[in-house]
C-alpha cells in the first residue's frame, strides 16, 4: 500500500526585501499572503519520492542541490528523487538574478533549509493512503500571450484589441493535473496540482503573495472541508501563457479580484477531479534524471538583440554585457530533465520557462496518460522558446540573462524527456 505525507514551511521574507519579476527593481511593501513551501512525500515500500512546490519566481540550481542534500541526509531519499518546483509568482522573495533584481544569498540558504524541513516533515508524516490521480480541463482563464501581427512579426502582449493582430501565435494547455491523497479515516490530506499559466496577476499589489495559487489552495481546502490540507503546486509549460485575453476587452485582467477569479476557477476543476476519479492504493513509483548540455546563443545576433523589449533600453544593454562576461567563462549550461512515474502517470520536470507547445509535444509522445509537465523545477536556465518564436520575435527570445540559449534547446529537452518516459514505461 502506498504511504503519503505532507509538510509545509513559510518562506516569507522581511517586508522591504526585493520582489524579482519586473524589468526594474521592486521592493515589497506588505504581505498579502504568506509565501509557502509545500511538500508531498510518497513511499511504495521500495521507492520514495518528494514533490515540493514553493511560492517563488524561480529556484536556483544551487538552492535545489542544497535542499536535496539536506533531505537525503535526514531521510535517505535519493537526491534525484526530489522534485522542487517554483510557482513563478512575481510577488515572491529575492531568489533570482534577473534584469535589475539581484538574489539574496542568505534568503536562498533559508529557502533551501525550509524546503528540506517541509520535505522531512512530509516524510515523517507518511501514513497509508489511497490516491486519486487524474486530469481535468480548464481552458477559460489562460491565454497564449504571443500574436502574429499584420507586418509578419510576432509580439508578446501587443495590447488588448490591437487592430494589427492577425492571430494567436501559440497554444495553451488546459490540463489540470491532480494527485490527491485520502487516509484510511477518509480524511483528505492534500494534493499535487499542475496547471499551465504564468503567476503574474499581481495579487497583493506591492506585497508578497502566491498570486492566483493562493486562491486555488483556498478553494480546494474549503470545498474539501480541510483547512489543514496542503496543496502542492507545479506550474506547467507556461513560458508563453498568461491570464490576459488580448482578443477581448474584459476590463482589468489583473489584481486581487482577477487572481480570485483564476484561482477559484482552476481550484473548482481540481475539486471535480478529486470527486470523479477512481481511488487506488496500488501505486508503483520510479524516478530517473538526465542532464542535458545546452549552448549559449550567439550574443551578436542583431535580430534577437532588437526583438521586443519593455522598459529602459539601458537595462537590456546591461543584460547583454553581463551575458558576454558569463560566456567568457562558460559557453553552455546544464539542464536536469527529471522523470517520475507515479502509478499510471508520468511526470516531467524541466528547469526552464518552457514554451507551452513543448509541453503538449511531450504529452503527445508520452506512453503515460496523463503526463504532467512541470516548468521552473530544480533550477532555472531561463526562457526556452520554440524555433518559430526566434523567427517571429517578441519578448521571450530577446537576449538577456533570462533568455540566453540556442534555438535547439527546447527540442533537445523534449527529446530527453520523451526518452525518459518511454524507458520508465517499458
Amino acid at each position: 500500500m502506498i504511504q503519503v505525507g505532507f509538510g509545509q514551511r513559510v518562506i516569507t521574507p522581511e517586508i522591504g526585501a526585493e520582489m524579482p519579476g519586473s524589468i526594474s527593481k521592486r521592493f515589497s511593501q506588505n504581505v498579502h499572503d504568506d509565501l509557502l513551501v509545500n511538500a508531498m512525500a510518497l513511499d511504495d515500500g521500495n521507492t520514495q519520492v518528494v514533490l515540493a512546490g514553493l511560492d517563488s519566481l524561480s529556484i536556483k540550481r544551487s538552492t535545489t542541490l542544497s535542499a536535496r542534500g539536506q533531505i537525503a541526509e535526514a531521510t535517505g531519499i535519493p537526491a534525484d528523487n526530489v522534485l522542487i518546483a517554483a510557482s513563478h509568482t512575481h510577488n515572491g522573495g529575492p531568489v533570482a538574478d534577473v534584469f535589475m533584481s539581484e538574489s539574496d544569498a542568505t534568503y536562498c540558504d533559508f529557502v533551501a533549509a525550509q524546503i528540506a524541513q517541509a520535505a522531512i516533515e512530509a516524510y515523517e508524516k507518511r501514513e497509508p493512503a489511497t490516491l486519486v490521480i487524474g486530469a481535468g480541463h480548464e481552458g477559460s482563464v489562460a491565454f497564449n500571450r504571443r500574436f502574429r501581427m499584420k507586418d509578419g512579426s510576432e509580439r508578446t502582449h501587443p495590447g488588448v484589441g490591437n487592430p494589427d493582430i492577425v492571430r494567436i501565435a501559440g497554444p495553451i494547455d488546459p490540463m489540470v493535473g491532480v494527485i490527491g491523497a485520502i487516509n484510511q479515516s477518509c480524511r483528505f490530506l492534500g494534493c499535487w496540482v499542475n496547471y499551465c499559466c504564468h503567476a503574474t496577476l499581481g495579487v497583493g499589489g506591492g506585497g508578497f503573495s502566491a498570486d492566483y495559487i493562493y486562491y486555488l489552495r483556498k478553494t480546494v481546502q474549503q470545498a474539501m472541508k480541510a483547512d489543514h490540507a496542503i496543496i502542492v503546486f507545479g506550474n506547467g509549460a507556461s513560458g508563453d501563457v498568461t491570464q490576459v485575453d488580448n482578443l477581448r476587452d474584459r476590463g482589468k485582467q489583473s489584481g486581487d479580484c482577477w487572481g480570485w477569479h483564476v484561482g477559484t476557477t482552476v481550484g473548482a476543476e481540481v475539486i471535480k477531479v478529486l470527486a470523479r476519479m477512481d481511488y487506488t492504493d496500488d501505486v508503483t513509483l520510479a524516478c530517473a534524471t538526465e542532464t542535458v548540455e545546452l549552448r549559449l546563443r550567439d550574443l551578436d545576433n542583431a535580430l534577437l538583440n532588437q526583438a521586443q523589449s519593455w522598459g529602459d533600453q539601458a537595462v537590456w544593454a546591461r543584460e547583454l554585457e553581463l551575458l558576454k562576461e558569463i560566456k567568457k567563462i562558460e559557453s553552455s549550461v546544464t539542464a536536469e530533465v527529471q522523470m517520475m512515474r507515479i502509478g499510471a502517470t508520468g511526470l516531467i520536470a524541466v528547469p526552464a520557462e518552457y514554451f507551452c507547445q513543448y509541453g503538449l509535444d511531450i504529452q503527445a509522445c508520452s506512453p503515460f496518460d496523463p503526463t504532467f509537465v512541470v516548468s521552473l523545477a530544480n533550477g532555472c536556465v531561463g526562457y526556452v522558446p520554440t524555433p518559430q518564436a526566434f523567427v517571429g520575435g517578441g519578448y521571450e527570445p530577446r537576449t538577456a540573462r533570462s533568455s540566453k540559449l540556442c534555438p535547439d534547446a527546447g527540442d533537445r529537452i523534449a527529446a530527453t524527456a520523451i526518452q525518459l518516459l518511454h524507458s520508465a514505461h517499458g
